[in-house]
């Protein structure tokens, strides 16, 4: 289908459709590459403790929230979303306190 066969209206509702699906590709690039520093940091907190190391145990899953917000906020901006809402706001604290039952619990 060419530009030329579109109306205005139908030319403008394609190039949306467009641009939905290269912000969720781009938002879904960033989300694999950066998810994996979010699983990574629990793991290596994990085996820190494993050698008796509590307290760098600890500032890992720390580190935890912080790389998780930014992923989080990142994300959403790329879909053109407000960073971060109330209930986007717990997902960064449930991820270590998941992490910490896992280690500890």
């Amino acid at each position: 289908m060419s530009s030329e066969s579109l109306s205005a209206p139908e030319y403008a509702r394609e190039l949306a459709a467009l641009n939905r699906v290269r912000r969720r590709v781009a938002a879904l690039g960033f989300l694999t590459v950066v998810g994996h520093g979010v699983v990574a940091l629990p793991l290596v907190a994990h085996h820190v403790e494993g050698q008796g190391r509590t307290s760098d145990a600890v500032i890992l899953l720390i580190v935890t929230v912080f790389v998780t917000t930014v992923a989080i906020a990142v994300t959403r901006l790329i879909l053109g979303r407000r960073p971060m809402t109330p209930l986007w706001a717990l997902v960064p604290v449930a991820v270590p306190l998941i992490a910490a039952w896992w280690i500890w619990g």
